[in-house]
């Protein structure tokens, strides 16, 4: 708990430190700034925060006391979106009603669960995962965050807060792995998965039609710095830079979140499900399958190839995942898959 608060009080002043240095520099709003920057400090604190084995199990106590705290600690989750929409003036109670009916129905889903601890699967899961990822995936979370545009990036970390809340604190799932940050044997065998998958992969989607090799378009044009040295070096980093700051955008807003729902969730459950068989092959085949399907609705639809594609990289992440039992790991392989499909394919 105590580490949680830190998180959050350096999170706020590096929020405050930022909105200086953009007011010195743009002629900005200071009020709707300062919203949006306390709105991300308060999201990635939880973001982060949920890392902490010594957070979950206070928020884990809390909700085994009473069933009106289990019940109503994650509406907690409004806070930032209030701040956001009162200090931008984009409020609206239409995107108040999606955020907390987001949160109320996995919440009650998964109430029943505070105190006995199952194993298997259940109808209540799958339809808790369904009520989690659908209406992400579905842009029906669209219009919340809507200054200075409508930010994409706080709809699929808003799913790892609800879902992690209603599967790891609620349903007490043990062995999730959400973690952030990599070890060195997350590196090793994420990046073995990416070899193993890339050389089966790469012909069989060329093959499919769905991927065709070509270089990516810059994410920055025209000149950096007017100097003509540091343009040369720029010029020549440029690419890394590109390749960086999209794997890093990928890895939050993609990887994790997906993760999350087919690892740590779905996968974990059907591997204590299903006993029969190799040690968690079938559950790692049938979330590898369910991934893959959940592809299906990207255009042109149904895309088969796509979900042909995904299925297969569903098993290599999931592999990631029955090694380490880490979601970064296996969100290292995701991430840089997705990376270097935008990049090169």
């Amino acid at each position: 708990m105590k580490k949680g608060i830190q998180i959050f009080a350096g999170l706020t002043l590096l929020a405050a430190a930022a909105e200086g240095l953009i007011l010195a520099r743009i002629a900005i709003d200071p009020w709707r700034l300062a919203a949006l920057l306390e709105n991300t400090a308060l999201v990635v604190a939880a973001f982060v925060g949920l890392t902490d084995s010594g957070f979950v199990r206070q928020l884990r106590h809390w909700a085994m006391a009473s069933v009106g705290l289990a019940a109503g600690l994650p509406f907690l989750l409004l806070v930032p979106y209030l701040i956001f929409g009162f200090g931008t003036r984009t409020f609206s109670l239409l995107a108040l009603g999606k955020l907390t009916a987001y949160i109320a129905i996995p919440t009650a889903l998964l109430l029943p669960d505070r105190l006995h601890r199952r194993e298997g699967l259940t109808w209540r899961d799958v339809v808790a995962m369904v009520a989690l990822a659908v209406p992400v995936s579905a842009g029906w979370l669209q219009g919340i965050w809507t200054w200075p545009q409508d930010l994409y990036i706080f709809r699929p970390i808003f799913c790892v807060l609800v879902g992690g809340y209603a599967f790891i604190v609620l349903r007490g799932l043990e062995g999730v792995g959400y973690r952030l940050v990599w070890r060195r044997r997350d590196i090793s065998e994420g990046l073995l998965n990416l070899l193993a998958f890339s050389i089966l992969a790469i012909p069989l989607g060329i093959g499919l039609g769905f991927i065709h090799p070509h270089a990516m378009r810059p994410l920055t044009h025209g000149p950096i710095f007017q100097v003509a040295w540091l343009e040369d070096i720029a010029r020549t980093v440029r690419p890394g830079i590109n390749f960086f700051f999209l794997f890093v955008g990928i890895y939050l807003s993609v990887a994790i979140p997906e993760e999350l729902l087919f690892r740590g969730v779905l996968q974990n459950i059907l591997v204590r499900t299903i006993r029969r068989g190799p040690q968690g092959l079938y559950g790692l085949l049938i979330a590898s399958v369910v991934f893959g399907a959940s592809h299906l609705h990207h255009a042109p639809v149904p895309n088969w190839r796509y979900a042909i594609m995904a299925t297969v990289a569903g098993v290599f992440y999931g592999n990631v995942y029955r090694v380490r039992g880490r979601l970064c790991a296996s969100a290292l392989t995701h991430a840089l898959v997705d990376t270097i499909w935008h990049f090169w394919f």
